[in-house]
């Protein structure tokens, strides 16, 4: 069972993640208004860019949230905190920084290592 602080951990950056997730989205919305009609082409490739990257950040959001609730089940269902490869128990001090952590630091490089692969 995690602890009271990695769940308030869990708690804190999911109620950041939903405050930035309104932000981001409120700034789409803002550039996908149209340009200025008077801009250079300058001008509309920035807002073009400023739209891309905020979808990205939109998705990095999203993709984290997803992470947390994947960990809230692991909590539920009694395996949080145990390696999802090799089934050993994810350090302490891993789960701290990355309260999410699905794998033991070793099976994570294995598998960074894998999938950078081409």
């Amino acid at each position: 069972m995690p602890s009271r602080q990695l769940l308030e951990s869990l708690d804190t950056r999911e109620r950041s993640l939903r405050d930035k997730i309104a932000e981001r989205r409120d700034a789409l919305d803002d550039a996908a208004r149209p340009a200025d009609p008077a801009g250079d082409l300058a001008d509309k490739a920035f807002e073009r860019t400023r739209a891309e990257v905020e979808h990205d950040l939109l998705e990095l959001s999203l993709r984290e949230l997803e992470a947390i609730a994947a960990a809230r089940k692991r909590v539920a269902n009694g395996t949080y905190g145990e390696c999802i490869e090799c089934g050993e128990p994810i350090a302490p001090a891993r789960l701290e920084v990355n309260p999410t952590a699905r794998r033991c630091a070793e099976c994570q490089a294995r598998h960074e290592k894998v999938s950078s692969t081409p």
